[in-house]
């Protein structure tokens, strides 16, 4: 019976994934934009994403052991929308709907 619960235990254990939380710059400048940086970040990783278009700022909760902070920023880039750490790629930004072209 002893050797059964320290077995539960570690499961438990085992079964516990670590939740980080991080907020940064994700430029974009309409509701187009929010979709297409929600559906970059539609990755089992990410346990919940809230963009604010008016401070264009990302909030994400994501499992720490799966995903760094620095790839999430990564992925949001490569969907075309400047982040703190990563400029999107000229070919991907000029490729989103006029609408979201947020860059002067």
């Amino acid at each position: 019976m002893f050797r059964r619960s320290r077995t539960l235990i570690a499961f438990f254990i085992i079964g516990c994934k670590p939740i980080e939380a991080i907020t940064f710059t994700a430029k974009g400048c309409c509701p187009s934009c929010e979709t297409s940086i929600l559906e970059s970040l539609q990755i089992d990783a990410v346990k919940s994403a809230q963009w604010n278009q008016h401070h264009e700022k990302i909030t994400l909760r994501f499992y720490s052991n799966e995903i760094s902070a620095h790839q999430l920023q990564h992925t949001v880039a490569m969907a075309g929308y400047d982040t703190d750490l990563f400029m999107a790629p000229d070919s991907v930004y000029l490729a989103l709907p006029k609408c979201c072209h947020y860059r002067d």
